[in-house]
This record gives structure tokens, C-alpha cells and sequence, in this order.
């Protein structure tokens, strides 16, 4: 039903557990790529438009 939600009461979460899922995360080999790709970004020159 619609609104209703899962019925989940908390999603609360343990340092330690969280600490290694954003470990898991910052590892996986996507995540290499995809910092590759934000350095990329950042190094890319502002595109003037229609001032």
C-alpha cells in the first residue's frame, strides 16, 4: 500500500558495521573508476555561458 512504508521501526547501525561497509564501498572497483572520473571533473575548466 501505498504510504504505508516497510514497517522498519529503526535503521540504526553499529560504528564498527558501518565503519566496514564504507570500507567495502571505497574498495570495490567501481569506486576506483568513479574517483578517476571526479578528478577528471575537477580538472576541467569552467564553460562560459551566455553572460
Amino acid at each position: 500500500m501505498i504510504g504505508k512504508g516497510l514497517g522498519v521501526v529503526s535503521n540504526q547501525v553499529d560504528n564498527a558495521t558501518l565503519i566496514e561497509v564504507n570500507s567495502i564501498i571505497r574498495n570495490h572497483p567501481v569506486e576506483y573508476i568513479g574517483e578517476e572520473l571526479r578528478g577528471y571533473m575537477k580538472d576541467m575548466k569552467r564553460i562560459a555561458v551566455g553572460d
